[in-house]
Order: structure tokens, then sequence, then C-alpha cells
């Protein structure tokens, strides 16, 4: 066996150990030095595999070693202590994820390739037809097109727009379309799957939707990578520069000036607006995941993470809870809210444990085989990971509904002959 694959093995065997020994202490007692070591132990399995964010390790371990940080930050007036259980919560994704995708579980096999791939043209057609479709249904239905609204109006009635489900399950085959244009544009390298491309994030820029530019253009990010490789470390910091610009400055329009609504002590004025949108939403997100911690409002297992898989227009309503907000602006929260509420410490912990195993799976069969539909959905997957401290993507249609739209476009566009 290679000695690099040993030496991997080895660390890997380490980290699970030292992870599974601490994760023990953090349940059993409450000493914030055994959290510290948690997140440490996170950040040491980045630096080993070189801050590869292509691994599903590093989708779960970046944003909540990140949010950690921010906890620590006295940036803002709202800066507390949390319950010792929220930092058990937050300790869960880091230590699972070091585990369960370790290098010391070999569960790779030889790769499959597929030398040759002949593109349905006709079906193409119709499929980029059908999303235009999608979109002028809902365009005509609301009679407005909120980036518009705000330029006239100064209000972009965003949660008015489209119809209900409908433009959700648009979202969701246009963010899966975007896939499919750049997966063509590089196999071919003809221009006009780009232009597709840049056409439905420009419609999702006039529909003024944040959170489907942010998928679109991350899952494009990891396409590319997957197909080309990784870009240097000086590029990627530009890309995710711009993106963050880009979000601060579609959040001032929507949401008004951030510093006074997050609470900015006037020490940290200086600090560039695209920083305090990305703080204010991992922050605030753990505030809100300590108000439901110490509300003893959850485990109440009423099946309403579940519902989230239903439209919103077939969704049943559920007991009023508690205002939990910290502060009403921030009215997301982080994966482990509605599982928490749901299904409890425990279930949170088996939930977590599950997605882990399945984007795991997902890597490995987009190492070994290459193709769209496995590629894809990991890039589905991944920034579902990447975003965890956002909300819960995994049940959220206009992400998690992407993949039955994969696996139908890797059916009808593309036909793999093997030599």
């Amino acid at each position: 066996m290679d000695n690099v694959i040993i030496t991997k093995r080895y660390i890997g065997a380490v980290l699970s150990f030292l992870m599974l020994l601490n994760i023990i202490l953090v349940a059993n007692f409450d000493n914030y030095f055994f959290v510290i070591s948690v997140f440490l132990l996170g950040s040491f399995k980045l630096i080993n595999d070189k801050f590869d964010f292509l691994k599903p390790s590093s989708g779960f371990l970046f944003p909540w070693i990140l949010l950690f940080i921010f906890l620590n930050l006295n940036i803002t007036i709202y800066t507390r202590a949390v319950d010792p259980l929220t930092l058990r919560l937050m300790c869960v994704p880091v230590s699972l994820s070091v585990i369960i995708s370790s290098d010391f579980f070999n569960l790779t096999r030889k790769a499959l390739v597929f030398p040759k791939i002949v593109i349905n043209q006709t079906k193409y057609n119709y499929i980029l037809l059908i999303g235009l479709g999608l979109f002028l249904i809902n365009f005509l239905a609301s009679g407005f097109l909120p980036l518009i609204n705000s330029i006239q109006t100064g209000q972009s009635d965003y949660f008015d727009y489209g119809i209900k489900g409908l433009n959700g399950m648009f979202y969701a085959y246009a963010n899966a379309f975007c896939l499919l244009a750049y997966a063509l544009y590089l196999d071919t390298s003809n221009k006009k799957y780009l232009m597709h491309l840049i056409i439905t994030v420009f419609i999702f820029l006039l529909c003024l939707t944040r959170q489907n530019i942010i998928s679109a253009i991350t899952e494009i990010f990891i396409l590319h990578s997957f197909k080309r490789g990784l870009i240097s470390k000086k590029k990627m910091l530009l890309y995710v520069g711009l993106l963050l610009f880009a979000f601060g400055a579609m959040g001032e329009l929507r949401s008004g000036d951030i510093k006074e609504i997050m609470g900015l002590r006037k020490d940290y004025f200086w600090l560039p607006t695209s920083f305090i949108w990305v703080y204010s939403y991992g922050f605030f997100n753990v505030l809100n995941l300590d108000n439901l911690v110490t509300s003893k409002a959850f485990g109440l297992f009423d099946n309403s993470s579940i519902s989230f898989l239903l439209p919103s227009f077939l969704r049943p309503k559920f007991e009023a809870q508690p205002d939990l907000l910290e502060v009403i602006n921030f009215n997301i929260s982080s994966y482990i809210n509605p599982i928490l509420r749901d299904w409890g410490y425990y279930g949170t912990i088996v939930f977590t444990g599950i997605i882990m195993f399945f984007t795991v799976k997902s890597y490995q069969a987009a190492k070994n085989h290459a193709n769209f539909k496995s590629i894809s959905i990991y890039c589905v997957l991944l920034f579902c990971a990447l975003f965890s401290f956002f909300i819960n993507f995994w049940f959220y249609l206009p992400i998690i509904f992407q993949i039955p739209f994969l696996i139908l476009f890797n059916k009808y566009v593309f036909k793999y002959e093997k030599n």
C-alpha cells in the first residue's frame, strides 16, 4: 500500500480517536476547554486537508469553525455568553465531520470511465424553454419584478412575488439548469451554454433572490473545480470577496443599514459591509439557537422539520412558537434549529450523522464516476453543508429538489458510451 495512503489513514485514525474522546468530554462536562479542543481538532483537519474545500469535511468544518470564531468576537452590543447545550450542539457537525469523513475509512473504488459523451440538443432546448416558461408564469401572475420595483418605488415586495410553490419549483429547476448549462459549456466550449447560464443568473437578480444567486454560483464553482481542478487560493479569495460584496450590496438594497440593524460597536465601523453581513447571519443564528435551547421548546416530535419538504401551500400550520429571535431582522436559523425543535438533541446528532454519511458517499461517487449526475448531486449536497449555518437546506425545496431535476437532466440530455 502507498506510504501516503498509510500516513493519511494513520492521521485519520488518530484524529477520529481524539475527536471521539473530546466529544465524550464535551457531552459530560461543562468545560469550555473541551469545546475549544473540538474546534482546534476540526481546524487541524482543515489544515491537514490543505483547505481543500471540495472535501465533505471542509463543507461542514468551514462554517461551524467560523461561527465559533464569530461567537467570540465582541463587535456587537448583542454579544453574550450562550448556554452549554448550545456549545455542545455547535460541536456536533464539527466532531462528526472529522470522524465520518476520516481517511481511516477507505471506501473508494476504481473509477469508471466514460470516454464518449453524446448530447441530445433537442431535449436540452426543451429543458431551456420549460425553465423560461416557469419564469414567465410567475412574472405574469405577479405583474412585477422585485428588482425593478425596488428601483422604482424603494419597496421590492419580494415576498409577494410569484405563485407559492411554483416559484420555489422554478428556483430548484433553474439552479439545476445552471449546473447543466455550465457542464455542457465545459464539455463543448460552446459559449451559448454560458450565455444561457448568465441569463438564468440575471433572472435571479431580477427576482432579487440572493440565496439562489449564491447557490447557483457556489455549485458552479464546485462543478468547475471537479472538472478543471482546484483554482489557486488567491483567485478563490478574490471570487469569494466579490460574491460577498454583491451579497452585502443586495442586502443593503433589501434591508437597509446592516451596521445599525446588528448593533455594531462604533469602534468597528471600519469593517467592510460584506463581512458584517456574513458575520450577522452567522452570529445571530447562534443566538437564535441559544434562545431555542433556553426556552426548552424542543424535542416536540411534531414533524415540523419534515413539513418543509412540502410546497408552502400544502404545509400544515403548527402551534405558534415563542419569540426566539434575538433581532427580528435575522429571522433565519441554522440547520440545527428546526431539527432540534422537532427531534431534540439526540435526534440532531442522528440527523447530522446521516446527512454526513450520504455526503461522504456522494463525494466518493463523484470522484469515482466523474459524470454529470454524480458530480452535480454532490455540488448540491456540498452547498447544503457549506451553508448549514444559514438554514436546513437539506429540507429546503428550492435547493434539495434540484437533485430529481439533475437526475432527469442527466437521463435525457447525456448519453454515455463505453469504448
